[in-house]
């Protein structure tokens, strides 16, 4: 390196320009990527409050949306086990189908339903404090009808206002109580309407701790309040009245009362026949019911039963016809039955599967569905039923005769004498086999428009079907096959709806959630946090800007 002492001064001069030239060079190399850093930066910070702001805007919206359509759909979900406070599938698909314009009106104010129910209740001799979840899930259930289809509409009239009043004058009822559900439909100018009160809504339960007094108390064992809602708009919306005459002057016992409620249910008309001796049945009902007779009949009885199904050459008649291990041997009615090709025996069923009869108790088991094919069997799974007679077809078909059998046992069912008790051990020497526990026999011919003409006689081997505790089992399907055979029985369209009581299994998460604990979770992720991301994402576009 040469020596500075040797360079002149305008040398000098000229190496410090350039050396400053070249520092200034470097400084400027220095703070252009740190420009262009910082415009990467305000780059990237703005995509991502753009985005930041989309997400927002979209959650908002997503909030505003869901409020709005849960007021029109059903956009809960229900978490309990046994979907308490969800109607049925079945159920919402009927709904759907509705065509006519239906109102439903409940004498109540919604936010005081639960509440007032209970001071209301005694009046119907239900002493119960426990109730309230069935009085919250009456009003869960009514709201979501609305939901389903836009002809329904559900209003709570408070009984104190003046609307309930003319409410009360425009159907001319004076005696309407607190509770009471209207189901009205307008159809060709005339309007149909049916009230469906307390009693109707809620499964009573005899409360076994009053029965020191004179008097019978209830509990509130189970909701019915879809059963008789939806039963209502049926009958509000058709045409069709089913009529069913019980013949009870054979039966020493009355069996009839949960049967004849699932039939009102069902919008049948019903008419108790009393007489030892019957004389005539009118053609006006769709069919006769026989419950558990304990004398037999004689043949002019029989040859009016007869001439009831045969209506003229007409058919489209039935016999419903529930059978009494207790009862002596009925051999009239039994030959009967044997000319549609259901013979019944004397004795009891008893299964020797100890997997598919009641713990202790072989003459109380579980009866299944046949191969058959036939809508009767539509929704019908196990059947538990007690003390059963033994029944089975004569024969398949014959002339225009087709027996079909609906509900049987498995074939390791022997038929014991009449009154073997639970201790019997002497299944080994009689024959394992497969009885009917519901078997259906049906009569066919064609009008001149060669139309099918039918009439039905079905036979249940046990009157457990209907009146039993097993009847009330949501697993079991002895309500179902009893409703379908008489939905059948009396030609009535199926609507392929089948309830039963709803019973409260498990806590619902749905009862947690107050009104305050709802302001709250709105409170929190409609404004709070909304807000808070905003703040954040302002907060974080600042510090990249000024980085």
């Amino acid at each position: 390196m040469e020596d500075n002492k040797n360079l002149t001064p305008e040398t000098k001069i000229e190496d410090l320009k350039e050396e400053k030239a070249l520092k200034i060079s470097k400084k400027e190399k220095k703070k252009r990527p740190k420009k262009l850093k910082n415009q990467a930066f305000l780059k990237r910070g703005g995509y991502s409050l753009a985005i930041t702001a989309a997400v927002l805007a979209g959650i908002i919206i997503l909030n505003i949306l869901t409020t709005v359509l849960d007021n029109r759909f059903n956009l809960k979900w229900d978490m309990t086990v046994a979907k308490e406070n969800s109607i049925s599938k079945e159920n919402i698909e009927y709904l759907k189908k509705i065509e006519d314009e239906i109102v439903i009106t409940v004498c109540a104010d919604d936010s005081s339903y639960s509440s007032y129910m209970g001071y209301y209740a005694p009046q119907y001799n239900v002493n119960d404090d426990n109730a309230t979840t069935y009085y919250n899930q009456t009003v869960k259930l009514l709201n979501n009808y609305e939901k389903y289809n836009k002809n329904i509409s559900v209003s709570f009239v408070d009984t104190q206002s003046s609307e309930f009043t003319e409410i009360s004058s425009k159907y001319g009822i004076e005696n309407l109580n607190y509770g009471d559900i209207i189901v009205s439909c307008t159809k060709d100018g005339e309007e149909k309407f049916k009230i469906v009160g307390f009693e109707s809504i809620y499964k009573l339960v005899e409360n076994s701790g009053y029965s020191y007094s004179n008097y019978t108390y209830y509990s509130v064992g189970g909701n019915n309040v879809e059963t008789a809602v939806t039963s209502a708009i049926s009958y509000v919306t058709s045409s069709k009245i089913k009529r069913a005459a019980v013949l009870t002057g054979h039966s020493a016992n009355d069996y009839t009362e949960n049967y004849l409620k699932l039939l009102k249910d069902n919008n049948y008309e019903t008419t108790v026949i009393s007489d030892s001796i019957v004389t005539s049945i009118s053609n006006e009902y769709d069919m006769i019911i026989i419950p558990c007779p304990t004398t037999d009949f004689i043949g002019q009885e029989l040859t009016v039963i007869s001439d009831f199904l045969e209506n003229d050459g007409n058919l489209e008649k039935g016999l419903v016809f529930f059978t009494n291990a207790y009862s002596s041997y009925l051999p009239n009615l039994y030959d009967f039955l044997a000319q549609w090709g259901i013979v019944v025996e004397e004795g009891v069923l008893f299964e020797t599967n100890g997997n598919n009869h009641i713990s202790g108790d072989p003459t109380t088991l579980g009866s299944y569905v046949s191969s058959a094919d036939d809508d009767v069997l539509s929704g019908v799974s196990t059947c538990i039923t007690g003390y059963n007679v033994p029944v089975y077809a004569a024969f398949e078909n014959q002339e225009n005769i087709t027996v079909t059998p609906l509900v049987v046992t498995p074939a390791t069912t022997v038929a014991a004498p009449k009154g073997t008790k639970a201790d019997w051990n002497g299944a080994d020497d009689y024959e394992k086999k497969s009885y009917c526990t519901a078997i259906q026999s049906s009569k066919i011919n064609y009008d001149e428009n060669n139309e099918v003409m039918e009439s039905v006689v079905t036979v249940f081997g046990s009157m457990d079907f209907i009146f039993s505790e097993y009847a009330d089992y949501v697993s079991l399907s002895n309500k179902d096959i009893v409703l379908n055979v008489s939905e059948k029985a009396s030609n009535a369209d199926n609507t392929g709806i089948s309830f039963v009581s709803k019973y409260i299994e498990e806590e619902s998460f749905a009862d947690k959630i107050t009104e305050q604990k709802t302001n709250v979770i709105r409170i929190v992720f409609m404004i709070m946090l909304p807000v808070a991301l905003i703040a954040a994402s302002i907060y974080i576009y600042i510090r990249r800007r000024n980085a």
